[in-house]
């Protein structure tokens, strides 16, 4: 599922100031408007792209099971599994999992 990039700023709003509120955290100068504005546009950079790379995987597994011979129907508990299945490969196989 996509989210907006009025939904991820939010988002990155949020882990910024949960993060400044973690004990044992320091930010450096985060008082400053400037350096809390590149800390929430780093967030969301990192965010889009992990929602770019779980959009490609998406795609890459309905391709590997659309491809099967015998095609579980999309919903059914054959093609949850096929999916978590498949999709763990493709994370281990891209280093991310």
């Amino acid at each position: 599922m996509r989210m907006s990039r009025e939904r991820l700023f939010g988002l990155a709003d949020r882990i910024v100031a949960d993060l400044a509120q973690t004990e044992g955290v320091v930010i450096r100068g985060f008082a400053d408007d400037k350096v809390r504005g590149h800390l929430r546009t780093e967030v969301f950079r990192v965010l889009e792209e992990e929602g770019r790379l779980e959009e490609t995987v998406d795609q890459e597994v309905r391709k590997t099971l659309a491809s099967y011979s015998r095609p579980a129907p999309e919903g059914s508990a054959e093609w949850e599994v096929l999916y978590r299945k498949t999709r763990e490969e493709v994370f281990k196989r891209r280093l991310r999992l």
